[in-house]
């Protein structure tokens, strides 16, 4: 491991125990720019993210991403605020084409972004509470943990891969796999753009964001409010509920082993992060 990962590795992992959070839980990103007094607001602009710092340090990020991709922009913006980057601008590309080499601080704050999102040590923890082992694990599982962990499909398996817990051939044959597809294989025709959870009760109880149009799957024993969350059908994973409206609901267990609160925000929302999922 180069020195510019050592120094990533190191940074989000102050991060996480300043603000009292260990290296074994997800985090949301949002709520950490938040602890640390930095405004985090998306708008409808064609980019990726923007980092400004004018006194008052703030992160623009696109609307018009996917749910989970603003989460690891918001974590690569963090990145530029942490290592003292300055004025940084993270124009829109395509994730399926080849991209130019990355220059040194890009990098850098991909690799912050991915440990502060994803430490090793936790992506192990959330696999060893399933009894899943790396090598075996199916799309379905490697969803399930990149769900808890808020982030991408796709982030995660090339996080795994790149850290050694995944071999290579195995995260070809997982990338095989998109969201839309593995949901299609549990309940049927569905939008190649639809966004998705799978929550179980491994789950860490904390907050669930989601936003409206989008799916959460959750156990069938768990009660859910039906004024927000509007249940589609029961699958072989669990009972498929869709985000009807903005605003913050829960769910619970039916032997009260496990609750948290769903924060559900406005599709393509506009406006300050801490703001996203008050209703209307």
């Amino acid at each position: 491991m180069n020195q510019l990962y050592t120094h990533a590795i190191r940074k989000a992992s102050e991060i996480r125990l300043k603000l009292g959070f260990n290296l074994f839980e997800p985090i949301n990103i949002y709520d950490v720019c938040e602890k640390l007094n930095i405004d985090v607001q998306f708008v409808d602009l064609n980019m990726e993210g923007l980092y400004v710092n004018n006194g008052q340090p703030k992160i623009f990020i696109s609307c018009l991403r996917p749910f989970p991709r603003r989460v690891f922009t918001c974590g690569h913006e963090l990145g530029h605020h942490v290592f003292n980057h300055g004025l940084k601008v993270d124009v829109l590309f395509d994730e399926e084409e080849v991209c130019a080499p990355k220059n040194g601080d890009e990098t850098l704050v991909d690799a912050f972004s991915a440990h502060l999102l994803m430490p090793i040590s936790c992506v192990q923890s959330e696999f060893s509470k399933r009894k899943l082992d790396f090598q075996k694990a199916t799309p379905i599982d490697y969803f399930t943990v990149s769900s808890v962990l808020g982030v991408g499909y796709k982030t995660l398996v090339t996080h795994c891969r790149v850290n050694k817990l995944t071999r290579d051939l195995k995260a070809q044959e997982l990338l095989k796999y998109t969201p839309a597809k593995i949901l299609r294989s549990y309940v049927g025709i569905v939008e190649e753009t639809a966004f998705f959870k799978i929550i179980d009760a491994k789950t860490d109880s904390k907050p669930i964001d989601l936003e409206t149009s989008s799916y959460i799957i959750l156990p069938k024993d768990f009660e859910v409010d039906r004024e927000y969350l509007k249940k589609k059908q029961d699958t072989p994973i669990g009972s498929l509920f869709l985000a009807t409206k903005s605003g913050i609901s829960s769910i619970r267990s039916n032997d009260d082993a496990f609750s948290c609160f769903i924060r559900i925000q406005p599709r393509n929302y506009i406006g300050f992060a801490q703001y996203r999922h008050l209703e209307n």
